[in-house]
């Protein structure tokens, strides 16, 4: 019985290749050192001359002091990071750069321009590097292009809050204590720039936190930037996907199984217009995250994520990642990851035995056996539908009939080789294929399979051939032609008598003994090899199945041991006449009939008695 400690179950199953496929896509994938360097001066550069834009509106206002004139500029109250440079999702050549800017009033065009207008100013004294500056009133956006390499563009985009209160109160239906000055920016640009503020904050405290969520969510964009079905999935809602499928597990995973968890969500059904959809945790309202996709979309992203959780199950990630297989050496620069180890109180090693100590110690190779012996190397032969169609490509083949009752039908092929006509039977379309491929190859001249078995056959069996035999007598006499007519027609083997070989070996020699010698080929055609010793002579055959060769096997001790004689069928079996149980015999065994229905005990000379009477009854019925 093993120790407490070795019942323990197993710990989980780790994804060694798979983790270390993806840390080496997001390790391509990751921005380089210098673009994140530009990334990060080019978003304090501007942030530091919003901050000043702000400050110069506010003495503006102060100096003025006009109420009026400081309403229709509005106060600007912060500026914030919004998007990939917030949340740390930037890949290569994918660096979109977004700030929101909050306004205490509803934005305006007016003050779009200002702020762009001053903005530009701002950065050509105080920045070190050159950007320009766009101001885009239908996008409700302040675009900054860097000058230099690498290109980077940023995108200030303008909103408030009272937006989305004038949205609410109008949806209510209650009365607003003023109306949107005529200038107002885009309604929808400004509350969709307030939900990337809700989007960035949720995902700070929910996604930032998890194992391999943000390598998880790199990598499956870079696979919507590759692959055109995914594209729609790009976004916030790729985001929320990928968190509450990590999120939900019940233990840390590695990146590998992150990634597979997150192909089985998407593979699972979820964004089908049937399926449970992905409930938006930043809206007041149930809003299913992914109502922007189209059915279309929503079955091309499924269909996608199924195809690509297959390549995974089949050893294959490197495919769904686009990229080569890791080689030997490249796999152990990513083989730093910290697997959970099964402790050395955990491992059940199995006990070494005395002869393998023994054998180790004297070095005898031959007492330890590998465990799993290599194969030998075989090449497989064409069939006749395969040496036919190199022979004559293009062949077309067609049902002549099919007979028979619906359990046991008969199929007729016929095949056109050169102007001649070839036709043959068998149990199934695929069978009779076969039968006429051969006799085409006959008439051309080619060997078929069926005769290079036999022939090797008969080369092992020291000269007496196993399919075929010929004996004296004229009725005896077997020829390759009737072997090979007998193939083509794809029945049982039988014996000259009409039997089955075993049978009739077996009438003539019991308790035989058939073995498997080899089994060579692949799993589709595999070719057995089975010997019986008879008499002390060993007699193998060989066929496509067990059952076929041992009827070969034993068709060939037949025709060495018990060649075909004609003159044994004339001789009829010998008939014994129906033999009476004598009366003294019968009344003995009614008596011990008797006794054993009531139940009573039955002397040991009554038993010696009845068996003698029954033996004699028997040796005079013989």
């Amino acid at each position: 019985v093993p120790p407490p400690e070795c019942l323990i179950p197993w710990l989980p199953r780790t994804f060694v290749s798979e983790d270390r496929h993806v840390k080496a896509k997001h390790a391509s994938v990751y921005p380089t050192p210098e673009e994140l360097q530009a990334v990060q001066n080019m978003v304090s550069q501007v942030e530091q001359g919003l901050k000043t834009v702000a400050d110069w509106m506010n003495e503006q206002e102060t100096a003025n002091g006009d109420t009026e004139s400081a309403e229709s500029l509005g106060k600007l109250r912060g500026v914030l990071r919004v998007g990939l440079v917030a949340k740390g999702l930037l890949l290569k050549q994918d660096l979109d750069l977004e700030l929101v800017l909050l306004c205490s009033d509803m934005p305006t065009s007016i003050l779009l321009q200002l702020i762009s207008d001053k903005l530009s100013e701002v950065l050509k004294t105080q920045a070190e590097d050159e950007y320009v500056v766009t101001a885009l009133a239908a996008d409700a956006a302040i675009t900054v292009w860097s000058v230099k390499e690498p290109v980077l563009t940023l995108r200030v985009h303008l909103t408030s809050p009272v937006v989305r209160e004038h949205t609410e109160r109008e949806a209510d239906g209650e009365a607003l204590g003023g109306s949107a000055p005529a200038e107002a920016l885009d309604r929808l640009k400004c509350l969709a720039s307030l939900a990337s503020l809700r989007h960035t904050k949720w995902f700070q405290a929910k996604a930032n936190g998890l194992q391999s969520c943000v390598i998880v969510i790199r990598i499956l964009r870079d696979l919507c930037s590759r692959v055109p079905a995914w594209s729609p999935l790009k976004g916030w809602v790729l985001e929320l996907l990928c968190e509450r499928a990590i999120a939900t597990s019940d233990r840390p995973m590695g990146a590998g199984e992150a990634l597979r968890r997150v192909l089985e969500c998407l593979a699972s059904g979820i964004l089908l217009e049937d399926g449970p959809g992905i409930v938006d945790p930043c809206e007041r309202e149930t809003v299913d995250a992914s109502c922007h996709l189209t059915q279309q979309q929503r079955e091309d992203i499924t269909q996608s994520a199924q195809f690509a959780l297959r390549l995974a199950a089949f050893g294959q990630m490197h495919k769904v990642l686009g990229m080569d297989r890791l080689s030997p050496r490249a796999a152990r620069m990513y083989s730093d990851l910290q697997y959970p180890r099964k402790p050395p109180h955990l491992r059940l090693w199995r006990p070494l035995c005395v002869s393998f100590l023994s054998a180790h110690a004297e070095g005898d190779a031959s007492k330890r056996k590998a465990k799993f012996p290599r194969k030998e190397g075989r090449t497989e032969p064409a069939n006749a539908l395969m040496k036919l169609h190199q022979l004559r490509p293009g062949l077309l083949y067609r049902l002549v009939s099919q007979t028979g009752p619906d359990h046991t039908p008969h199929f007729t092929m016929a095949i056109e080789v050169d102007g001649t006509t070839y036709e043959a039977s068998g149990p199934s379309k695929r069978s009779a294929k076969l039968f006429v491929a051969q006799k085409a190859l006959q008439a051309l001249g080619v060997a078929t399979g069926s005769e290079s078995k036999t022939a090797s056959q008969s080369q092992s069996q020291e000269g007496t051939a196993m399919a075929t035999s010929s004996s004296g007598s004229d009725g005896a006499t077997t020829t390759g032609e009737d072997s090979s007519e007998a193939t083509l027609q794809g029945g049982p083997i039988l014996t000259k008598h009409g039997k089955n070989p075993v049978m009739e070996l077996n009438e003539k020699r019991r308790s035989l003994k058939y073995e498997v010698v080899s089994v060579k080929g692949r799993f589709n055609d595999k070719t057995f090899t089975i010997e019986v010793e008879v008499d002390g002579q060993k007699f193998q055959g060989s066929g496509s199945n067990k059952k076929l060769a041992k009827a070969n096997a034993a068709l060939a001790a037949l025709e060495k041991l018990f060649p075909y004689d004609s003159s044994s069928d004339s001789v009829k079996k010998k008939r014994f006449p129906l033999t009476v149980i004598p009366s003294t015999t019968r009344r003995t065994l009614l008596h011990l009939v008797q006794i054993r229905s009531t139940e009573k005990h039955i002397s040991q000379c009554d038993w010696l008695r009845a068996g003698a009477l029954l033996c004699d009854w028997l040796r005079a019925r013989v």
